[in-house]
């Protein structure tokens, strides 16, 4: 698939005049996202409720955030592919259900904590299928160029829940118990489930053939990877959410081992990072829509790039710095590492092939996720090794040559089709 191509494709008009009801879909997505994230994010905010009930050490009890993290690993492609098939109604309806189900379970089955830790993992895997059967939700009732902004609208849904989860969780297992807190986790699962069952509905364009064709995996990757064009964007992707979560994992260490800022004003910038991140979810997605409609793989090469200055601008800090520099460069860097995310999977489902929409979205995410996972660990073996200095440097040589082999695979060339399934 060409750069021209892509451009066209994101610039052209809705196969559908899909009317205000696309709002109620809007509304319904972010709902889903939402209350999926009070379940997904809460994991990690009963974390140290779980350490004092079963007496573990901070590694130990971190590895639910682990196994939360871990159950979309192994679940997505096989969600994403249901979804093509069966449709995101009911598949996100009935596991949004699970999950909350799942969270019941756990809170009257988790005596141990290895049996919890298996209950947290089934959870995350029934989490997989909210974020592509909401991204094909927005493709399917939003024009192109609506859908940068509604993505980001509903991106914004996964911190809110984060906020909520966090504001009502930890007084909540305070007062009753972390069981009590799981419940809550659970009845907000399956409110979401049942809210995205009953109020979504499909579009006209989604015919009965296009569901009873599988997605075959294996042919949908390999022509994926082997595109030039959407390997680069996939890359790009890698890039960013090793940016993203680098920092969110990083920077409270960084503020206050190596600036010496005290843990209570190194978490408001933290927070202030967030509430950024939320703004930019939405803003850099409609400032690319309305600017440069159809652009966004080049708003893409510019996120990269410019992410890059920031985050070298943090090695020339030190604790004598003027505070308002670390306000500032939190505020900057939340925007960036938070904000490109419905840029990205806007122009994931524009380059995925009709057949395989919320398939080709999973591939992506699961990718993504696997990064999640593995970068920000090996960010503190660098720093451990060679201090914050080299790591900063690091994270901004991945992203400028990143930018650049994005920016020399966004040109016009030989079309390498997606195979479909036969």
């Amino acid at each position: 698939m060409t750069a021209q191509e892509l451009d066209k494709a994101a610039s052209a008009p809705a196969p559908h005049d899909a009317g205000p009801y696309k709002w109620v879909v809007l509304a319904v997505a972010v709902t889903a996202l939402t209350t999926g994230s009070v379940v997904y994010s809460g994991v990690s905010v009963l974390m140290p409720f779980w350490k004092d009930t079963y007496g573990l050490s901070a590694a130990t009890a971190a590895l639910a955030a682990t196994a939360i993290q871990a159950g979309p690993i192994t679940s997505m492609l096989v969600m994403g592919r249901a979804i093509d098939r069966y449709g995101e109604r009911w598949v996100v309806s009935l596991t949004m259900i699970a999950m909350g189900i799942t969270a019941f379970l756990a809170a009257a089955a988790g005596r141990s904590y290895p049996v919890l830790l298996l209950f947290i993992l089934v959870m995350g895997a029934f989490y997989g299928s909210i974020l592509p059967g909401g991204q094909r939700a927005i493709t399917r009732w939003f024009e192109p160029r609506l859908q940068g902004m509604a993505t980001g609208v509903r991106q914004a849904g996964l911190p809110i829940g984060a906020a909520v989860a966090g504001a009502v969780l930890p007084a909540l297992a305070l007062h009753h118990g972390w069981t009590a807190a799981m419940i809550v986790q659970g009845v907000a699962g399956i409110l979401g489930g049942v809210v995205f069952g009953a109020c979504y509905r499909k579009t006209d364009d989604a015919t009965p053939s296009a569901r009873k064709t599988p997605v075959h995996l294996r042919r949908l990757i390999t022509g994926l990877v082997r595109d030039r064009t959407v390997r680069s964007l996939l890359i790009a992707g890698l890039a960013l959410a090793a940016f993203q979560y680098v920092f969110s994992a990083q920077i409270l260490l960084f503020l206050n081992d190596h600036l010496r800022v005290p843990i209570v004003t190194a978490g408001f910038m933290y927070s202030m990072a967030q509430a950024a991140g939320i703004a930019g979810r939405i803003g850099l997605a409609w400032i690319s829509d309305h600017f440069w409609p159809g652009r966004r793989m080049r708003s893409l090469k510019w996120v990269l790039a410019f992410s890059a200055v920031p985050v070298a601008a943090l090695t020339a800090l030190t604790p004598d710095s003027p505070r308002v520099l670390s306000y500032g460069l939190c505020t900057l860097l939340g925007l960036l590492s938070v904000g490109w995310y419905p840029l990205y999977l806007v122009q994931v489902a524009e380059i995925a092939p009709g057949h395989a929409v919320a398939s080709t979205i999973s591939f992506a995410i699961t990718l993504n996720q696997i990064v999640a996972a593995a970068v920000p660990p090996l960010f503190g073996v660098v720093v451990g090794l060679t201090g914050y200095p080299a790591g900063w440097f690091l994270l901004v040589a991945v992203l400028l040559v990143t930018a650049a082999q994005l920016h020399r695979a966004h040109r016009p060339g030989p079309r390498i089709s997606t195979p479909h399934t036969p």
